[in-house]
């Protein structure tokens, strides 16, 4: 397996992480849109225009919250197999690395200035922790 093929693999965590953000904000939106929706026409009398636009928005944040806990319960399974890859690797400075990079989301560049070691350096030992990783399992799915 290629480098590039376990980036892609470490980086399905932060993926599903910004997917989560986006439903959250969707599901937000949609709230948002149902409560002015319910307060626009509650008080006037005749006709359904203003229940039937209530429940599209409540049918579709009930949609919305399903796929947030898929991805939710998504995110829980991708650690377990992120973190058990990167254990694989032998040296805890690499792991750490990795962790940084991969499940905490941190640019090399901070993980350099946070380590006080050049960046250079830093992009030689993620290198170096790709290289030492094992996939067991690289084509697991769980998106």
């Amino acid at each position: 397996m290629t480098n590039q093929e376990k980036k892609d693999f470490l980086n399905r965590y932060r993926d599903n992480e910004r997917e989560i953000r986006r439903l959250r904000n969707e599901i937000q939106r949609w709230k948002d849109s149902a409560y002015i929706t319910s307060v626009k026409y509650t008080g006037a009398g005749g006709g359904t225009d203003g229940q039937d636009k209530l429940q599209v928005n409540v049918e579709r944040l009930v949609r919305l919250q399903n796929r947030l806990t898929a991805q939710m319960r998504a995110r829980i399974q991708l650690r377990d197999e992120i973190e058990d890859a990167i254990e694989s690797v032998p040296d805890d400075r690499l792991q750490l690395l990795l962790r940084y990079r991969y499940i905490e989301g941190w640019r090399l560049e901070k993980i350099a200035v946070e380590w006080n070691y050049d960046y250079r350096w830093v992009r030689r030992l993620h290198g170096r922790a790709l290289e030492k990783l094992t996939l067991e399992s690289p084509l697991s799915s769980v998106l």
